[in-house]
């Protein structure tokens, strides 16, 4: 549970600040459950490829051949974008996260201590700019 705000710390922030840093807040997160919906999509993907692949080799049927039907090369590539994709994602959602909490008055220790990270990577990630979006 976060501690009182320490009022020295806190900066004032606009009630049109809060409500963007909020906003982009809800928008990375929805991109993080995108990308990890994504993601399983891809691995279920993959595993049914695999199994298909591993039946095909205890048939009989030759590695390369294998391979081929099964687009295991496409697939692995894939899968590493999708990786990727969440890496960043889970970076723009968490920063968005520590930059909500510091407008609303938590110390930088005290968002590290609650996410379990350094002092020092709240402080980095909270000074990253927020990245720009398309308006709809």
């Amino acid at each position: 549970m976060p501690s009182k705000p320490h009022a020295a710390k806190s900066q004032r922030v606009t009630t049109a600040r809060m409500e963007l840093l909020r906003e982009e807040s809800i928008v990375s997160m929805r991109e993080l459950e995108e990308s990890i919906v994504r993601m399983r999509n891809q691995l279920k993907w993959l595993e049914t490829a695999l199994r298909r692949s591993r039946r095909l080799l205890e048939s009989g049927r030759l590695a390369g051949e294998m391979a081929t039907t099964a687009d295991l090369a496409g697939g692995r590539r894939a899968t590493s974008v999708l990786m990727h994709d969440i890496q960043a994602a889970r970076h723009r959602a968490q920063r968005a996260q520590f930059q909500l909490a510091a407008a609303e008055g938590s110390s930088m220790a005290d968002i590290a201590r609650v996410w379990g990270v350094s002092r020092q990577l709240v402080s980095r990630m909270v000074k990253e700019p927020m990245p720009r979006r398309k308006k709809a």
